[in-house]
């Protein structure tokens, strides 16, 4: 039996073990049709240590001081049951996450399936603490576009969720494949439908996950995950969008991607230069010549790139 066929038989995402195989061409075929992909073991066990320690450090402290500003919070921060549950730009809040952007083999993954000319969007730490967390209701990350299916139901605009934690069938994301695919008329009935009660994964499939594995899902594809308590679960996510596509589309402003790809060449200098990562063949960030848009741009003084400083609409 072939690993396509197993995936099917055994009701699970599609998977890549990237270190023993890499990218293969079938594993982009099932991306491109399931619109997700398990990629096994992309972190060490070294660097593994060191996000999960910059992420805990990053909750503690979300914690300890009830920050609004880059937090969200299932209550409002000041009311004694509120549990934070997001952290945004955590590439600038930490060094190991920088480190985790300028990540070769990932960037090798995102420039075969989003493009050569592919940028960094959002970067955000999403967990679950020991306090607990709310259903997940079933959605799409999002459907800006006007044809959202055409611009993007191949899968160039990616989340990449690097787990930090296991995630076993009970505290995992689960998929519908192939909804990426559908139209917004199906999409709203299916996901209405769905989220009508507690927790239906009627059609979907768990995204089981270990620790160190990164789960690839085309922003169109419907997801959601149960409520849980007393169970954790630490996802760094970085998303991918083609420069092009923002150029001519948008959300964010032209300005925008230079900017970005200056985080992304930050990201992957820093880790250059740190000999914990003296063996690795840094990834050569390679767009067209004519969206390299950080070429006379000024050093950047931050890694934070605020949204809304730059959204088109």
């Amino acid at each position: 039996m072939n690993a396509v066929a197993e995936v099917r038989t055994s009701a699970r995402v599609p998977e890549c073990d990237i270190r023993r195989t890499g990218l293969l061409p079938e594993h982009v075929t099932e991306f491109r049709r399931q619109g997700v992909l398990a990629v096994r073991g992309l972190l060490t066990p070294e660097e593994l240590a060191d996000v999960q320690q910059a992420g805990k450090a990053l909750i503690d402290r979300a914690w300890s001081t009830r920050p609004i500003d880059d937090h969200v919070w299932t209550l409002e921060p000041h009311l004694p049951d509120a549990a934070p549950v997001r952290i945004e730009y955590v590439v600038d809040k930490a060094r190991p996450i920088a480190l985790l952007a300028g990540h070769p083999l990932l960037l090798r993954i995102m420039e075969q399936l989003v493009g050569p000319n592919f940028i960094p969007t959002w970067d955000s730490l999403v967990f679950k603490t020991l306090a607990g967390a709310p259903r997940l209701a079933w959605h799409r990350d999002a459907g800006l576009y006007t044809d959202a299916v055409g611009v993007t139901g191949m899968g160039r605009v990616i989340d990449a969720g690097i787990y930090l934690d296991p995630a076993p069938d009970d505290n995992c994301v689960w998929c519908i494949p192939e909804s990426n695919y559908w139209d917004g008329e199906r999409l709203t009935a299916t996901a209405e439908r769905l989220n009508a009660s507690e927790w239906d994964t009627t059609g979907a499939v768990p995204a089981v996950m270990q620790a160190g594995d990164v789960l690839l899902h085309n922003i169109l594809t419907l997801h959601g995950a149960p409520a849980v308590v007393g169970k954790q679960r630490r996802v760094v996510y970085f998303e991918y969008r083609p420069a092009e596509v923002e150029w001519e589309l948008g959300p964010h402003t032209e300005d925008y991607i230079g900017i970005k790809q200056q985080v992304l060449r930050s990201c992957i200098e820093m880790r250059a230069a740190d000999r914990r990562f003296g063996d690795e063949e840094p990834f050569d960030y390679r767009p067209a010549e004519s969206l390299r848009r950080w070429v006379d741009r000024p050093e950047l003084t931050t890694l934070r790139v605020p949204h809304e400083e730059y959204w088109r609409w």
